[in-house]
């Protein structure tokens, strides 16, 4: 076979994947500026989409002679959407004075703003994509679930984009995504949101660090939190760690990381740090909880997964003993049984845990968007009964 030859198989299985990835691009695009839900969104289906269609008919043009007059149209058109969509795209640093941003943990790292999933695509695209394909992939996803789930995240996105400061951060779930392609996901990141108290005055304050479940360190939970840190005078520390895998190599490190590197930015009160996990997040809470329970004043379940070999042993009991636990789960919860979460409300109980608990009637898995003023109103209260006021 002939150079030639060759190098035109080579060229025409290039331009073949070209055309597939074009393809489905187009197809993104499509679904994108019909379900889009955020400013970004649109104008970035408007690009892709106009750009799709200029490779595609420069493709057809080329291949059958035409004329490229419609490729300069609607390249000229692709070229004035992305000069709109540039601007709109978050910087991930928002203005000095704000009270949310991303850390990193002593690597030097900054925050990927040209980044397709960190950043490009917005959060409340990705998750809303994710909730109408989950059904497909995930038994317990119900489509019911995801009709009521979408419309509720979807309005704390819509909060979230007209806050000047959250709005500025982008997105961390790109690093969830490199755990299962097995790339590096533990880059040191978190998030940090210090209330106006700690912006006014050097007084220690309380933390919360909050343990992500499953899918990724969402923007949504620390926007929730901060509603809390606001009302309460609260410091909040959220890391990330890939999807969520907490009894992963390297969980309990992360967390502990983050609170570590986060006590030297924020002035935390040292004896008045909470920890807190949702879902899987419950898995690095009982970790965490067992091996630094002298650095935490209490722990914190929503809708937890927890690790029983841990939660359930006689060390742990006897660590937490007289001091303050909080549960909160959904008795509809499909995913974490209300009746797996009250054999560990017994069991805790009679360990001698100081513990608070609430099932929430009618509510599942998903209460943390679905049940956000009663569980920020649940959090105030045990706060406030074990922090003081």
């Amino acid at each position: 076979m002939s150079v030639r030859r060759v190098g035109s198989a080579i060229l025409g299985r290039v331009v073949a994947l070209l055309m597939a990835w074009v393809w489905f691009a187009l197809g993104l695009a499509i679904w994108l500026l019909l379900a889009h839900q955020t400013r970004i969104g649109l104008v970035l289906a408007s690009t892709v989409l106009f750009g799709s269609l200029a490779i595609l008919y420069t493709h057809f043009a080329l291949w059958w002679k035409r004329s490229l007059a419609w490729s300069g149209l609607l390249g000229l058109i692709t070229a004035v959407s992305l000069l709109l969509l540039v601007p709109l795209i978050p910087s991930g640093q928002p203005a000095a004075h704000s009270p949310i941003s991303h850390q990193f943990v002593g690597n030097g790292r900054t925050f990927p703003r040209w980044s397709l999933v960190n950043n490009i695509i917005p959060e409340a695209e990705q998750l809303n994509l994710g909730f109408r394909l989950m059904p497909y992939v995930d038994a317990l996803f119900t489509h019911e679930q995801a009709a009521v789930l979408r419309p509720a995240t979807a309005a704390i996105y819509a909060e979230i984009e007209q806050d000047p400061h959250f709005s500025e951060l982008g997105s961390a779930m790109g690093w969830a995504y490199n755990e299962p392609i097995g790339r590096p996901f533990d880059v040191g990141h978190y998030y940090l949101y210090l209330p106006q108290q700690a912006q006014e005055d050097d007084t220690p304050l309380p933390a919360i660090v909050f343990l992500h479940g499953s899918g990724g360190n969402f923007l949504a939970y620390s926007w929730i939190l901060a509603k809390v840190a606001e009302q309460e005078g609260f410091i909040v520390v959220a890391p990330s760690f890939g999807f969520g895998n907490w009894l992963r190599e390297g969980g309990s490190t992360a967390a502990r990381r983050a609170l570590a590197d986060a006590q030297t930015k924020a002035n935390i009160d040292p004896q008045r740090i909470y920890l807190m996990g949702l879902s899987n997040g419950g898995l690095g809470v009982s970790v965490v909880g067992h091996e630094a329970a002298e650095e935490f004043a209490g722990l914190i379940f929503v809708s937890p997964v927890m690790a029983t070999h841990i939660t359930d042993s006689p060390a742990f009991l006897e660590q937490w003993r007289g001091r303050p636990v909080l549960i909160i789960s959904g008795e509809t919860d499909d995913r974490v049984p209300a009746a797996y979460v009250r054999q560990r409300i017994s069991h805790l109980e009679a360990g001698g845990v100081a513990l608070t608990s609430h099932i929430y009637p009618a509510q599942d898995h998903f209460l943390f968007f679905y049940a956000e003023e009663q569980l920020r109103a649940d959090l105030v209260a045990w706060l406030t009964a074990v922090d003081g006021p």
